[in-house]
């Protein structure tokens, strides 16, 4: 999709990141799940194996028809906890028991360090078991994962009654981020100023459902200056920088396609999208475009600003912070959550 931004062209692409293939625990081969993503309408899928990039040395990273396969990492420790997603890297990095060791290694190889469904738990043979993110201080990640597609289900499902009700029924589950992870998120940018991305899992392994349906789960979109040029090398290079520099937003494509968010903060004739920074010398306006009405929520600091129901809002920015924007569909007597922008800091 092609924004016109300016004088300068704005490419949006829909990705599926934290997926896994034969070569790990997952029930698809990457040729097979590249063809499942064509038919999703998915741009972009970044595999995540568990302790291996074995696809990657197999010479099978790259496009296969209109979809780009990227090959990266789901560092696994054998501890029931922190896993820890690193994409971009060049090797595989042996997982350690201390999540600290494990941010370091990714730093220092260059890589995107994401932490992986941070909270909740998985039903496994019947128990349901935690897989927690454990200590938030051990050190300088790149990012969280807000909303995991397959934690929606099993991780909030406590027993196999609910489990097999939401499976049967998916829309039925308490579907959506857990406040607690927005929490931490809004935290580390507002409060400690830390850069770091908000990205979503699809967790893809072809268990819960079809790859189809999975990949087009839970999306993350990425907002580049550029378009894809079909160069491997070009291509992940793009994805990865506006992965890294958060100009990118979560969108629950099985609630409704969320293609066609915008949020970016205008300043005179030129625009700051998300990721990015603006000063509030310039009058910035913050300007959100929805795919649907919806209840659109803008987030300073953590704190809810504003509320606006309507599929576009306009809003003069007077004060200094890091903002971010959620939109809930409007869905009868409830509103559905959506879509979850990455911040714009207004310094």
């Amino acid at each position: 999709m092609v924004h016109m931004e300016t004088s300068r062209p704005v490419y949006t692409y829909r990705g599926s990141i934290h997926v896994h293939s034969t070569y790990s625990d997952g029930l698809a081969t990457v040729e097979q799940i590249a063809g499942q993503a064509a038919e999703a309408g998915v741009d972009f899928v970044i595999i995540t194996d568990h302790n291996t990039l074995k696809g990657r040395e197999d010479g099978l990273e790259g496009w296969y028809g209109d979809v780009l396969i990227l090959i990266s990492e789901e560092i696994t420790p054998d501890t029931d906890s922190n896993h820890y997603l690193a994409l971009g890297v060049g090797q595989a990095i042996p997982p350690l028991l201390d999540p600290a060791e494990n941010i370091r290694a990714v730093r220092a190889a260059g890589g995107i360090g994401i932490v992986a469904h941070p909270t909740g738990g998985y039903m496994v043979h019947g128990e349901y078991k935690e897989y927690p993110w454990t200590n938030w201080r051990a050190g300088e990640f790149d990012g969280i994962e807000v909303w995991n597609h397959a934690y929606d289900i099993t991780g909030k499902s406590k027993n196999l009654i609910q489990l097999g009700l939401w499976w049967l029924f998916p829309w039925l589950a308490p579907a959506g981020p857990v406040d607690e992870v927005l929490k931490v998120w809004d935290h580390f940018v507002a409060s400690e100023g830390r850069p770091t991305v908000g990205i979503a899992g699809s967790d893809c392994h072809g268990m819960l459902s079809s790859y189809r349906k999975g990949l087009r789960s839970v999306c993350t979109y990425i907002v580049t200056e550029g378009p894809l040029t079909g160069s491997l090398s070009h291509d992940a290079a793009l994805v990865y920088a506006a992965i890294r520099q958060g100009r990118c937003y979560v969108g629950a494509d099985k609630v409704r396609d969320a293609a066609g968010f915008e949020c970016y903060v205008s300043v005179g004739d030129e625009r700051v999208h998300m990721g990015g920074v603006a000063r509030l010398s310039r009058a910035p306006v913050l300007v959100v475009k929805s795919p649907a009405e919806g209840l659109i929520r803008v987030i300073r600091d953590g704190q809810l600003a504003l509320e606006w129901r309507g599929m576009e809002l306009e809003a003069n920015i007077n004060v200094r912070g890091a903002y971010r924007v959620e939109v809930a569909l409007a869905s009868g007597k409830r509103d559905k959550p959506w879509i979850y922008g990455n911040h714009i800091r207004v310094v």
